[in-house]
């Protein structure tokens, strides 16, 4: 299944012209490496790689191993950071928690290489996966090849998603909002609502502000200590001001635990991790799973929406 694309600035459908897509009012997009590059220049980028991405040509001479372990600590979390720049015992392809399905359409906004739009293809999701940076949707759109799996690759903006209304069952998306201002979630979280059916719902990874490592990246940063800084520094939210925000866009919000002790900590990766982080994943998973009421407390949130 082939799900349609349309103008990110009038939403009209776009027609294949050679190299190019184009819709009837003229906006021309390019197509680099068989991936369209949906985005609109005048936009102030929420990511250096949408400039990169508007300027490149053709990729060549690239490894999607190298480029996974370029960037597997910064879009993974702190506990793939012994992954960097070597070569991968294995792709760490994580559990997505989302029960099977028989084709229903999800979208990942932020795919970046492909590991949420592969795990939930293999739970039989027809999945689309978009994301800004054109290296990393290339990674994505090679690896899924290579692990016999089939999903859809754009390059586009959570702020104008080049899909028709009324499109997805699912959206899903994790450590991609978090980099956001909260005011470019707001719109992010209303293009979400836009393409999703009537009764869909959404599953959306977020950063708790008081969770116990949060507060620790949080006291650093006051006291002036170095952080993460550019695409990748995180916005902390409060669980309350989830549940409102979520709430006044889809009509719904449920909060659940993701994990403890940071972000991006996934059970399925344990056997990549030195022992040490070892006992941290099983340390985040025995509280997830036992003591559901220190959600105030854990660092990582998820946030279901039913669209009503």
């Amino acid at each position: 299944m082939y799900v349609p694309l349309v103008c990110p600035r009038d939403r009209s459908p776009l027609s294949h012209l050679g190299g190019l897509m184009r819709c009837s009012s003229g906006h021309e997009y390019r197509v680099v490496s068989g991936i369209p590059i949906l985005l609109v220049p005048e936009d102030e980028p929420t990511h250096h790689a949408c400039v990169q991405s508007l300027t490149a040509r053709d990729q060549e001479g690239w490894s999607v191993d190298s480029v996974i372990s370029t960037v597997i600590s910064a879009t993974s979390g702190y506990l793939y950071s012994t992954l960097a720049g070597k070569p991968l015992p294995r792709y760490p392809i994580p559990e997505i928690r989302l029960l099977p399905s028989q084709g229903q359409l999800l979208l990942d906004v932020g795919c970046s290489w492909g590991r949420w739009t592969i795990a939930a293809a293999r739970k039989g999701y027809h999945a689309v996966g978009i994301d800004p940076d054109l290296g990393t949707v290339l990674a994505g759109r090679s690896l899924a090849d290579k692990l016999g799996v089939t999903a859809q690759f754009v390059v586009g903006d959570a702020r104008r998603l080049p899909f028709p209304g009324d499109t997805f069952d699912v959206v899903f998306s994790y450590s991609v909002l978090q980099h956001f201002s909260k005011e470019v979630v707001r719109t992010a979280l209303q293009e979400t609502a836009r393409v999703m059916k009537p009764g869909a719902f959404c599953l959306i990874q977020m950063p708790n502000k008081f969770g116990m490592r949060s507060l620790y990246h949080q006291l650093r940063g006051r006291l002036g200590r170095r952080g993460t800084v550019g695409p990748f520094r995180v916005r902390y939210w409060r669980p309350g001001e989830l549940r409102r925000v979520f709430c006044e866009v889809f009509g719904s919000a449920e909060l659940s635990i993701d994990g403890f002790f940071g972000l991006g900590i996934q059970a399925s990766d344990r056997d990549l991790m030195p022992a040490r982080y070892r006992m941290v994943v099983a340390a985040s998973e025995f509280l997830r799973k036992y003591f559901p009421g220190l959600l105030p407390v854990a660092d990582s949130l998820y946030v279901t929406s039913h669209l009503r």
